[in-house]
């Protein structure tokens, strides 16, 4: 078999399976699923879907197939919908969609979990995947018809705040006592039993095969799509261990990657841009029966970099809300200093000491919510403050005592701000430790220079030095998947009316097209855009811009690629697009005259009359382009 073609180097491929999809898939279909939709003109208007809001500010245009808020901004096509509705990938939204229109996947489809494969080994992961998660599922009905026939659990839960309506809601289940309740259910149904025991369902013995799950209440925890990726058990009897217990890692769970609650809290993470963390399966339950619905738990493992990078997704803003033992301050603390690794400052929200988030909301003798509870559950999670900042009051205050007690609180506080990737919050923390505790600048920047060398967060420097802090004002962002932040953050006017005209396509591309004619030498379509992104955009589908794809690009370029696809009316005039193409060209041509006038000085510097001579007419020639354009604003 040849090399085998990933998604992002088969483009023609690519572009055919996304037309297919589109056919046989209807935005309107898809997007009426999540979006009450309501028929007006060409359009279909709703809510949007992305951020609170009271009157309807959402389009989607059924006949072009795409989607824009006017209020938040968001647009594109079905396959950049379903990738922010559920905070898929690329290729995972392809998927999802691929199933729903029962279109098979190409056999050069290649995604990570199959690199390295043949089409025929290929084939055969996804139907395994596909099998994996139609099993996971089956035990699902399993476990919650045992619920069903067993009201002990049923009580058991309601006196956990967990009603009929969220034990449902939650698909929750219950595993009996049996050794083998589930095994020999799988053994009648004919299912696969190596597959069974490759998910944690169950495990063989000599006595033959035995249920890993028993006598426990069943969380089944699914993945963003809706998919059972796996279970957690809770024990319902006290002399029974270990207190948890979940499935193993397999081909479809990965605790390091799953978070309980996050397929029904999404909608509402998305809607406040807010996602609450807490530890346990029933805290998020009580909490989001109690209306707090943007909350989701890790799965019996510390937070982890791919549980903030599917989190980013969703949301700008953390809160942790880990139980009020020390336990749950440690986890904490843990949860802050990988925020920080990877560009987050994760806020905390402080609950009564030895108190669960559910028993501030609970009677737990009832299963009724406490008076008062959710109120004062409210106002600890509006008192939310960086977790940065209460560590840090904590080892000011620890620091007190005596100077041992200073100096490592001075280190455990400069090992929190080396991993702070961000200058201007360095700064104002520095300068409080620095009042705080009567101490020199230099002292905490040798703090700070030791313990970011430890954890490679600092370049390396003479960081005792006061005039030394740019030895940790640029981090090292290691193991990030965010990018480093761009120079210029935001489209600029021109860009934005050079991108929603090329939306338009026809004679507004075809002018595009013909300006790279008119460029100085060496440039190429993309340096006509200012912002960064939107250059290499271009720049990566200059062969044929017919071929551009939106999702392949970021926000700002889809929002206005999507508003000005989606209006009845071009927002931008053919003569107003003109314009702006030539203005972008005459900018050009102004820094390659400064380029050229450069590299003139440095030729008489170094007496190199041949160099300067043929730079001059150079420069001339730049000069007289120049006129060209400016004669033509000359002429309007």
């Amino acid at each position: 078999m040849g090399e085998s073609i990933s998604p992002r180097k088969n483009r023609a491929g690519l572009a055919d399976l996304v037309r297919k999809i589109k056919e046989s898939v209807n935005i309107i279909e898809v997007i009426g699923e999540n979006v009450v939709l309501r028929k007006t003109g060409v359009s279909y208007v709703g809510l949007c879907p992305f951020h609170s809001e009271r009157s309807p500010s959402f389009s989607v245009n059924e006949t072009k197939q795409l989607y824009h808020c006017y209020g938040c901004k968001r647009g594109g096509d079905l396959i950049t919908f379903v990738m922010e509705l559920s905070a898929l990938s690329f290729p995972e939204a392809v998927e999802e969609l691929v199933e729903r229109a029962r279109i098979p996947l190409p056999s050069d489809w290649n995604r990570q979990d199959g690199e390295g494969q043949d089409s025929e080994q290929k084939k055969k992961t996804q139907e395994k995947l596909a099998l994996a998660y139609r099993l996971n599922r089956f035990a699902a009905t399993y476990f919650r018809a045992s619920l069903k026939s067993d009201p002990h659990v049923s009580r058991y839960l309601g006196l956990r705040g967990v009603g009929p309506e969220f034990q449902e809601g939650f698909y929750l289940g219950a595993a009996s006592g049996a050794w083998d309740g589930l095994a020999s259910h799988l053994i009648e149904k004919k299912a696969p039993l190596d597959l069974a025991t490759e998910l944690g369902l169950m495990r063989p013995s000599a006595k033959g095969n035995f249920d890993l799950f028993r006598n426990r209440v069943i969380f089944p925890i699914l993945n963003i799509r809706g998919k059972v990726a796996g279970f957690g058990g809770r024990i319902l009897s006290d002399q029974d261990h270990p207190k948890y217990l979940n499935s193993p890692d397999s081909l479809v769970f990965h605790k390091g990657k799953l978070a309980f609650g996050l397929y029904q809290a999404q909608k509402y993470i998305r809607e406040k841009d807010e996602l609450i963390l807490v530890e346990g399966y029933f805290d998020v339950l009580t909490l989001y029966a109690a209306g707090f619905k943007n909350v989701v738990a890790t799965c019996g493992t510390a937070l982890t970099p791919e549980h903030l990078h599917v989190f980013k997704r969703l949301a700008s803003r953390v809160v942790v809300l880990f139980d009020g033992d020390s336990a749950g301050t440690l986890a904490t603390v843990r949860a802050m200093e990988t925020g920080l690794d990877h560009g987050w400052v994760l806020q905390g929200a402080q609950l009564p000491a030895g108190l669960d988030p559910d028993e501030v909301l609970l009677d737990l003798s009832t299963g009724q919510i406490r008076p008062g509870g959710q109120e004062h559950l409210t106002e600890l999670l509006a008192a939310a403050r960086p977790i940065l900042d209460t560590e840090i009051d904590a080892a000011i205050q620890g620091g007190r005592k005596d100077p041992e007690a200073q100096t490592q609180a001075l280190k455990k506080i400069g090992k929190w701000i080396s991993r702070l990737n961000d200058p201007l919050g360095r700064e104002v923390r520095m300068e409080r430790v620095q009042k705080e505790f009567r101490v020199s600048r230099a002292l905490i920047l040798g703090a700070i220079g030791a313990t970011g060398a430890e954890h490679g967060t600092v370049h390396k420097g003479n960081s005792s030095s006061a005039n030394q802090s740019s030895a940790f004002e640029v981090r090292v962002l290691q193991n990030s998947s965010q990018p480093l932040p761009i120079k210029n953050q935001r489209l600029t006017m021109l860009d934005q009316v050079l991108i929603a005209g090329l939306a338009q396509g026809g004679e507004y591309l075809r002018v595009f097209v013909g300006a790279l004619d008119q460029l100085p030498p060496e440039h190429d379509l993309g340096s006509l855009l200012e912002y960064p992104p939107a250059r290499e955009w271009i720049s990566k589908y200059a062969s044929d811009l017919k071929l551009v794809d939106w999702n392949d690009s970021d926000d700002q370029i889809r929002t206005v690629m999507t508003g000005s696809m989606v209006s009845e009316v071009p927002l931008v005039q053919l003569e107003q697009f003109k314009e702006a193409v030539f203005k972008s060209i005459a900018k050009k041509w102004a820094r390659f005259s400064q380029q050229v006038s450069r590299q003139i000085v440095q030729a008489e510097a170094k007496n190199d009359a041949v160099l300067q001579a043929k730079l001059m007419k150079d420069y001339l020639d730049v000069q007289r382009k120049m006129k060209e354009f400016n004669s033509f604003y000359d002429e309007e």
